[in-house]
């Protein structure tokens, strides 16, 4: 998607207060933020009233950060989502590519290089940074080979899954975090076409 270059995108920010404040002063006039949103229900229904040009989308925003980005996706197709993460974590990037953001952000915000992401997605680019890009064609190069549609980590978060693991449980074993398990099970849910938990352990294809 390709935006006006003479007028200022609209742009949804949908994060922890904390984190909003840091990027509404970080794009303070390269943008029009048109909303706010605190959770991913309110971020959906906010991007499906708005149809911002893009929204910028924590990781972390209650209710499912990633779940927020498929969401937009579908309710506003003109958008550019901008994934906001705390790291540089691959089986997260690969979520948010699969989700349809366009755009990845890690580490602290700082305005400069935000404003470039922003600026990359307006200008029609996908932006993520340069040491991930690796991470990407080892996926491209994976689906081509058919070895499926799962990274490895959501293959171990489902393996527990079907365990009768719970989410609290798997988030233990994996020295991982309850918030990490939820985005692993909700991608592995988009991937596999299940509707819910028990569906997904039935799935096939993984």
């Amino acid at each position: 998607m390709t935006l006006s270059q003479g007028l200022q995108p609209s742009v949804l920010i949908a994060d922890l207060p904390a984190i909003r404040l840091g990027v509404r002063i970080a794009l303070e006039g390269a943008v029009r933020v048109c909303a706010e949103a605190g959770d991913a229900e309110e971020a959906i229904s906010a991007a499906q009233r708005e149809q911002p040009d893009i929204c910028l989308i924590g990781l972390d925003l209650p209710g499912d950060g990633i779940g927020a980005i498929r969401g937009i996706c579908e309710v506003a197709p003109g958008t550019a989502a901008i994934a906001l993460a705390a790291s540089r974590d691959a089986n997260d990037l690969l979520a948010c590519v699969h989700a349809g953001a366009v755009g990845y952000v890690t580490g602290t915000i700082r305005p400069a290089p935000l404003r470039r992401v922003v600026a990359g997605v307006r200008a029609g680019e996908a932006v993520i940074p340069r040491v991930m890009v690796r991470v990407l064609v080892r996926e491209l190069q994976r689906a081509a080979s058919g070895s499926g549609g799962l990274t490895p980590r959501e293959t171990q978060v489902l393996d527990l899954l079907r365990r009768g693991r719970s989410t609290a449980a798997i988030a233990d074993d994996l020295g991982i975090s309850s918030v990490t398990v939820r985005r692993h099970i909700s991608g592995s849910m988009q991937k596999l076409g299940a509707e819910d938990r028990t569906a997904l352990t039935q799935a096939r294809g993984s």
